[in-house]
């Protein structure tokens, strides 16, 4: 029972591990990376400040963010955030489903980030 436990819990943790992988990939390839990370600020919002205020808009309702992502980053936005910055986010309609569905999933599903033990 515990080695079949450990056997699902590692299946899991390595799907995980390669959706996450995906979505690097993604960004890199469609330079989202240029203007956003995980936790930092680089030109836009991290994706985490992004998962966070939205979450709370939402009330929680992760399909919700989920279908706000998708417009936002398929229209594109401006003014939300950094207003004095007026930066644009163009809109990516090149995206296609399949890659757009991960890279939802992964803002989606960010974790906190971790707090330092020192």
């Amino acid at each position: 029972m515990r080695k079949s436990v450990l056997m699902v819990l590692s299946v899991v943790l390595l799907s995980i591990t390669a959706e996450a992988e995906d979505a690097k990939k993604l960004f890199k390839k469609y330079g989202c990376e240029g203007c956003h990370s995980d936790y930092g600020i680089v030109a836009g919002p991290a994706f985490y400040m992004v998962k966070e205020r939205y979450m709370k808009k939402f009330n929680g309702d992760v399909e919700a963010l989920k279908k706000y992502l998708y417009q936002t980053i398929r229209k594109g936005s401006s003014g939300k955030w950094f207003k004095f910055l007026d930066m644009k986010m163009p809109s990516h309609p090149q995206i296609k489903e399949d890659e757009m569905k991960v890279i939802v999933d992964y803002i989606a599903n960010l974790k906190p980030p971790e707090k330092d033990s020192k």
